[in-house]
C-alpha cells in the first residue's frame, strides 16, 4: 500500500516539475504547497463572508493575516500596546478628575 502511495507521490511530483518546466527543490515545493493551502483558505473564507455580510470585518482581518502573517502579528502586538498605554492614560486621568470632584465636594 505504501509502495502504491509513493508512486502516486512520485507522478504527481513530476506532473508538477512538467507543470514548471524543471524539478522543484525541497523548499520550492513546500512554499507552493503553502500557497495552495493558503488560496484554499482564503475561498473559503470568501465564500463565507459573501454569504454572511456582518462578517465583512472580521474576513477583512483573517484576510490580512493570511495573506501576510508576520505583518499583521507585528501591528497586532503594536496595536495592543497602544490601547493598553491609551486605557492607563485615561484610568489615570479619569482618576485624577475624580480626585480633585471629590475633594472639591467634601
Amino acid at each position: 500500500m505504501s509502495h502504491f502511495n509513493s508512486n502516486r507521490k512520485l507522478e504527481r511530483d513530476f506532473e508538477i516539475a512538467k507543470n514548471q518546466g524543471r524539478w522543484l527543490s525541497d523548499q520550492e515545493h513546500m512554499d507552493l504547497e503553502q500557497r495552495s493551502n493558503q488560496r484554499t483558505k482564503l475561498i473559503v473564507l470568501t465564500a463565507v463572508c459573501v454569504l454572511l455580510p456582518p462578517l465583512w470585518p472580521f474576513a477583512f482581518g483573517l484576510t490580512l493575516y493570511l495573506l501576510f502573517p508576520k505583518t499583521t502579528s507585528r501591528i497586532g502586538i503594536v496595536a495592543t500596546i497602544v490601547v493598553l498605554l491609551a486605557g492607563l492614560v485615561l484610568t489615570a486621568f479619569l482618576l485624577f478628575i475624580f480626585l480633585g470632584i471629590f475633594n472639591a465636594l467634601f
